[in-house]
């Protein structure tokens, strides 16, 4: 009776483990921005839906600006995929032998961030470029 009890403790704390290890790598994708350019699509964009600012922006200058968002986001993906490897084995390491290894993962939540801001904007530029009619 004493097995059967310790195999029921131990699966209760594998399957706690599989658990924790599946949650701590999800991450919400982020929310779609409004649709409009779809066949389907009900709005229409229009001077309210930019800043002043960037409504002074030409085409050559929104192209110039998309380029330069470009190069943040590769330098952002590069310093991720720096350390890629050896957060990789680190976790290897910390679920088998010693968990508390965890914490030594670097996460870059900065550049993660700094990213998705970079997408944001990304976005409003593309939606500026459809309202100005600029040649892509």
């Amino acid at each position: 009776m004493q097995k059967v009890e310790q195999l029921n403790l131990l699966s209760k704390v594998g399957l706690l483990i599989i658990i924790l290890l599946l949650s701590g790598c999800a991450k919400n994708a982020p929310s779609l921005p409004k649709d409009y350019s779809s066949v389907d699509s009900k709005s229409k964009l229009s001077k309210d839906d930019f800043t002043s600012k960037l409504l002074q922006l030409d085409c050559q200058e929104i192209k110039v600006q998309l380029e330069q968002l470009d190069k943040i986001n590769e330098t952002n993906i590069s310093k991720i995929k720096s350390t890629r490897v050896k957060d990789q084995t680190i976790g290897y390491i910390s679920t088998v032998l010693f968990p508390p290894l965890w914490f030594a993962i670097d996460n870059h939540t900065d550049e993660k961030s700094k990213i998705d801001e970079v997408y944001k904007q990304k976005d409003n530029l593309f939606k500026l470029q459809a309202y100005k009619k600029c040649k892509i």
